[in-house]
């Protein structure tokens, strides 16, 4: 899915974040201690503020920017299917988290070079290191609560 203006970028966003929030209040009910289930309810919460910020973002910078062409980003690239049933087990919901704060880390620099307006860069660029530093919470769990134990 070709991500061909700007608008069409911000509204993956906004998916993005959403589908990311439902993901992280889903894999809560995994979790094996509190601790981890804390961890994953913390982050569906910063899913929930993000996507604000991508949607005030979008409103106060990109109104004539709507549809300035944007190239070379394709959505489908960014991806990661969050769906969980009652199979999924904790480390898989660990794994998958992890993946989705990689591929949105991805997201949100990739997109951040392709802008031309300097204050949305900037939020596209805090975006994908808070991705960063929510991999980095999701790593911190690694040791007795599952994966890697």
């Amino acid at each position: 899915m070709e991500l061909g203006t700007a608008g069409a970028v911000l509204a993956f966003a906004i998916k993005l974040e959403g589908r990311s929030a439902e993901f992280y209040e889903e894999a809560a009910s995994l979790a094996k201690d509190s601790a981890t289930k804390e961890v994953f309810l913390t982050l569906a919460e910063a899913k929930g503020r993000r996507k604000k910020l991508v949607e005030k973002s979008r409103r106060e910078y990109v109104n004539e920017m709507l549809l300035e062409p944007i190239e070379g980003l394709d959505g489908s690239d960014y991806l990661v299917e969050t769906e969980l049933s009652s199979k999924t087990d904790y480390s898989a919901a660990w794994r998958l988290g992890m993946e989705l704060e990689e591929n949105s880390r991805r997201f949100y620099l990739d997109a951040a070079e392709l802008f031309t307006l300097p204050q949305l860069a900037r939020v596209l660029r805090k975006l994908g290191q808070e991705n960063a530093d929510h991999k980095l919470r999701l790593q911190s769990l690694d040791g007795s609560a599952g994966p890697g134990a």
